[in-house]
């Protein structure tokens, strides 16, 4: 299931209560952590991920409390960063992506798809405006896209393909990211 919401205090609500006892969580952007702090006590691993300060010393001040909490250091839209996280955990049950709720959707679904395919999410929780509102506007025209997808949480019809997938889109953060 992937869950798309804008306001962030209902993504916070929402975020809390989808968080189910013993999930192994990666968050990106937690930024100060007001809903990491929601749900900790039931994870059996959270994984926030975050590039700036202020989300570092606030995680950290966190993770004095919980043990089952890490702190990755790095932007999201880079695979030394996505390297980082493999090294913690090999998959998730819940992947929330939180860039500050812009307007542009790509890079943040571009980001959800990345992560997506490598972690495997089954449940996914996406802030972003642009995203909303496009999808409050689009009509469906194409029958063939109506058929009925898998509800693993990702995009298994992109994984089908994943190794050559993934290579592609590893090549596409250097467009879109400075390293």
């Amino acid at each position: 299931m992937i869950s798309l919401l804008y306001d962030v205090n209902e993504y916070r609500k929402f975020l809390n209560k989808e968080v189910k006892m013993n999930f192994t969580v990666i968050e990106l952007g937690p930024h100060l952590g007001q809903a990491t702090r929601l749900y900790l006590d039931r994870t059996k691993l959270t994984v926030a991920v975050d590039k700036s300060i202020q989300a570092e010393t606030a995680i950290k001040k966190l993770q004095r409390d919980y043990s089952n909490l890490k702190f990755v250091k790095g932007d999201v839209r880079s695979f030394y960063t996505v390297e980082k996280v493999l090294k913690i955990t090999k998959g998730c049950d819940l992947l929330a992506v939180d860039m500050g709720g812009g307007r542009f959707p790509d890079t943040v679904f571009k980001v959800w798809a990345v992560w997506s395919g490598i972690f495997k999410p089954k449940h996914s929780i996406i802030r972003n405006r642009g995203l909303a509102e496009f999808i409050q506007r689009a009509k469906i025209k194409d029958a063939s896209i109506k058929k009925k997808f898998s509800d693993d949480g990702w995009m298994s019809s992109w994984g089908r393909t994943f190794p050559y997938q993934l290579k592609k889109q590893m090549r596409e953060f250097k467009f879109w990211v400075d390293i």
